[in-house]
């Protein structure tokens, strides 16, 4: 039998288990809020970088508007149990966002791998489900 040292620190308790699964989980989805607002930021630059070309015409920029405020409304509810499922719908919106302006199909694919792997990372840490759950729960 080895002998363990009086000042060794004791083994997690199952509520310190729980409670750095809270904190890790409140603490992705504040970074999956920080992304749906970054994803918000870059919506409302598009049409000030595409006024000096071609435009997008007033449909294009209304839609590029509301898509902006449901990043925001969506970067607001990722604290909600219905949050990062929605997060998840609108990260395939910014991609097809990619048919305004060809450039937004790589803007919206670096967006949605740090999406997935901010997912991979919660299910890793906090336990969450895997696979396609992974984008709802």
């Amino acid at each position: 039998m080895e002998d363990i040292p009086e000042d060794a620190p004791a083994a997690p308790t199952p509520e310190q288990y729980a409670a750095r699964a809270r904190r890790a989980n409140k603490a992705t989805r504040g970074a999956l809020a920080a992304v749906l607002a970054l994803e918000a930021l870059v919506i409302l630059l598009v049409p000030r970088a595409i006024k000096f070309t071609s435009g997008l015409g007033t449909t294009r920029t209304v839609v590029l508007f509301v898509l902006a405020a449901l990043l925001v409304v969506g970067a607001a509810s990722t604290r909600r149990s219905w949050g990062v499922g929605f997060g998840s719908v609108l990260q395939l919106a910014f991609v097809a966002t990619g048919f305004f302006l060809g450039s937004l199909f790589l803007v919206g694919a670096i967006f949605a791998a740090i999406w997935l792997r901010i997912l991979m990372l919660r299910h890793e840490v906090v336990g969450t489900a895997g696979g396609l759950r992974m984008l709802v729960e």
